[in-house]
């Protein structure tokens, strides 16, 4: 059951990489709007989003100025937090079927740790889960330096006043090979759509998030 499911998974995500000839962008310009041809029409009236970020802009030009709220570059920032999760999930796996986190399995002792040791409903967390939790705080906290205050050469989530919000991408975004921003924007959407269907899975059949994982990479994790 769970092979079928990471099948039919893989095969509705493989459909983002299919390239289109029709342009599918929609320009922000201020408060106006340039609308995509006609012939990319029916991608974009498959895609809410799409209209939504239009509408957005629209009624909210100071925040879709600076990059916020539905917009492209909003997306585009999930998609990137969306594939180092999937990584660092994969990056965990690998990690405990291997036995490179210590002590694993031991309990945290609450005389020490206090109420860290307690993951909610009176239960206690093992030393596995205290120390991948310690790492995504750490991690979180890069994160949003890089979002705020990143270094020169890197991207900034809030923009500055005058940013000439991204065109809308469609529901197929034009596949471009490299490292180029469409293809950024697919990997992200793919790692979005893998973290709902890693998270499902996990919640419908009772199997660990880790045992998902490994199990749709042909179990090479462990």
């Amino acid at each position: 059951m769970m092979r079928v499911a990471v099948s039919l998974a893989a095969l509705a995500s493989a459909a983002a990489f299919a390239p289109i000839s029709a342009p599918t962008g929609i320009q922000l310009r201020g408060k106006s709007v340039a609308r995509a041809p006609r012939s990319a029409g029916m991608v974009m009236a498959m895609n809410p989003m799409s209209n939504a970020i239009v509408e957005f802009a629209a009624t909210n030009p100071e925040l879709a100025s600076r990059g916020l709220g539905v917009t492209t570059n909003a997306e585009r920032w999930n998609g990137r937090h969306a594939m180092f999760g999937m990584f660092f999930m994969a990056f965990t796996a690998y990690l405990k079927g291997h036995g490179l986190i210590p002590d694993a399995d031991k309990v945290l002792d609450p005389a020490q740790w206090g109420p860290l040791a307690y993951g909610g409903f009176g239960t206690q967390i093992t030393n596995e889960r205290a120390i991948i939790l310690i790492a995504h705080v750490h991690v979180l906290f890069v994160s949003v330096i890089a979002a705020f205050a990143p270094l020169g050469f890197q991207d900034t989530l809030v923009k500055e006043k005058g940013y000439k919000p991204e065109p809308a991408a469609g529901l197929i975004p034009a596949f471009k090979a490299g490292l180029t921003p469409e293809a950024e924007l697919i990997n992200g959407r793919l790692a979005m759509f893998g973290l709902m269907a890693v998270t499902s899975g996990s919640i419908f059949t009772g199997t660990s998030v880790l045992d998902i994982i490994n199990l749709g990479l042909g179990k090479t994790l462990y």
